[in-house]
């Protein structure tokens, strides 16, 4: 049987797929930083918020098995087609359930990550992450992705977004000190990444799209576009940011 039809109800998506073209340290950096740190290889693992499933298919060549949850409609049907169109449904179980109440045994995975997925709401953050402690085996990683605030993007997102800026920090800040409340050892690994795109323009209309989505004035605008002609180099517009792994294993 098919799965649904897709149906997207935003263009935020379709600039999303540019934004992950343009992290030209994804399969270096990133991807392998992910599956070291979660130690994926040849167990069963749980992504928690997998949104339209940019880590299943690297991630299904290594692990034993995946259970990608999401929370969205839209991002588990993309993911539903995604599995169906690459024959992966006896390896990956795809779940759709709130992320703060998930609907599985305590050590159910054998290593979950979260990434780039964690609300600033700091009583969101703290029940997801209780969650993904409970349904991991003891003693197995649990995988926190976050931006650390620091680096070209926060900079740029610092014109129309102080407030996230500030937000992201204080969370870089708190969360280990948080976790050691909890009784859990964290370790805190720095994964370096960089976007880069063939022009300032296409940058700016793609960071418009995504992580700048919503009104801005003029002014606000006119300040972007000149962040980002500062940054060119080889004739190519890049923008650093620093990826924060943090590697929880609670007893």
């Amino acid at each position: 049987m098919l799965p649904s039809p897709v149906k997207k109800d935003s263009v935020y998506w379709d600039y999303w797929v540019e934004m992950v073209k343009a992290s030209v340290y994804r399969d270096l950096r990133e991807l392998p930083a992910i599956a070291e740190t979660a130690q994926i290889k040849g167990k069963h693992v749980m992504e928690v918020g997998c949104g339209p499933g940019r880590l299943i298919l690297p991630f299904s060549k290594i692990a034993e098995t995946i259970t990608a949850v999401d929370e969205s409609d839209w991002t588990i049907k993309v993911v539903e087609n995604m599995v169906f169109e690459n024959r992966l449904k006896e390896k990956v179980q795809i779940v759709q359930s709130p992320l703060v109440s998930l609907p599985f045994d305590d050590g159910a995975s054998e290593g979950t990550y979260c990434i780039w997925v964690i609300h600033h709401a700091k009583s969101r953050w703290e029940k997801i992450i209780k969650e993904c402690v409970r349904v991991t085996q003891a003693n197995a990683p649990i995988v926190i992705g976050f931006g650390s605030g620091e680096g070209d993007l926060p900079e740029f997102e610092e014109i129309v977004k102080p407030d996230h800026v500030r937000l992201s920090k204080e969370f870089a800040k708190a969360f280990p000190k948080w976790c050691a409340e909890q009784g859990w050892k964290v370790d805190v690994r720095s994964v370096p990444l960089a976007f880069e795109f063939k022009s300032p323009e296409w940058a700016f209309e793609v960071f418009s799209n995504t992580f700048l989505r919503g009104k801005s004035s003029a002014a606000q605008q006119e300040k972007m576009q000149t962040f980002l002609r500062g940054h060119v180099k080889n004739g190519k517009c890049v923008i650093a940011q620093e990826l924060r792994l943090y590697v929880i294993r609670a007893p």
